[in-house]
């Protein structure tokens, strides 16, 4: 076999090859969008906060952040401890 033979056939290969994987990554990305749209259940509403008067509660983040930075501190502490 000559060497533009060989060179012809392994081109012929190499394309063909990278058409196969492509097609099948191309299929298991598709497959995969699919699981991942399946497996996320649909997130239940929930409802807005309300006071004790049933009043809409107005939520400001400092106070969420001040509360997450305590519950940090104090886990970070009793790490130490």
């Amino acid at each position: 076999m000559e060497l533009a033979q060989l060179q012809l056939a392994l081109n012929v290969v190499t394309i063909t090859a990278v058409a196969s994987l492509a097609g099948y990554c191309y299929l298991l990305k598709k497959e995969n969008r699919q699981l991942t749209a399946q497996r996320e259940a649909p997130k239940a509403q929930v409802p807005p906060a309300t006071n004790r008067r049933g009043e809409m509660a107005e939520l400001d983040i400092r106070t969420l952040a001040s509360a997450r930075r305590t519950r940090w501190v104090k886990g970070l502490a009793s790490s130490i401890e």
